[in-house]
């Protein structure tokens, strides 16, 4: 039995839920933190989202407001019949009413290349999850 490979990275962000949800919904947004194909639209990330890249397609297969959203990764290289390796984005508020983003990615041990695969998402899991709290912690500036 291989081990797992699944990326987690857990952040406190001094945001509301509601806040860090758009950083993790909004076309502007995920455009800083990361990557979407130049010509999808600015439309809000939905419970029917697909996002087709050249190489992958990302598919919104949880969407609970302010709450989760997780995504379905498909790569058409991938020799293996894949459908558990996704990319979920969690929110959570501790009694202090802080809210925590719990961001997990993978699980890659079913692939051949999964420790390639565990090793780049490690770093994006990692960079991504710092620019989300830099971005919801901004003060928005009211004219």
């Amino acid at each position: 039995m291989r081990k797992s490979l699944i990326v987690k990275n857990s952040i406190r962000i001094e945001a509301s839920p509601s806040r860090v949800w758009e950083i993790l919904t909004k076309p502007e947004y995920i455009r800083q933190w990361g990557f979407l194909p130049e010509d999808f639209g600015d439309y809000d990330i939905s419970p029917a989202t697909i996002i087709e890249y050249p190489d992958r397609r990302l598919n919104v297969v949880d969407y609970e407001l302010n709450k989760t959203l997780r995504y379905s990764l498909y790569m058409p290289t991938w020799e293996e019949n894949v459908t558990s390796v996704g990319y979920t984005y969690s929110l959570s508020t501790d009694a202090e009413g802080h809210t925590w983003l719990n961001v997990e990615i993978g699980d890659f041990a079913i692939l051949v290349e999964g420790d390639t695969y565990y090793g780049e998402s490690s770093i994006f899991g990692e960079t991504a999850s710092h620019k989300i709290k830099a971005l919801a912690e901004k003060r928005q500036i009211s004219l």
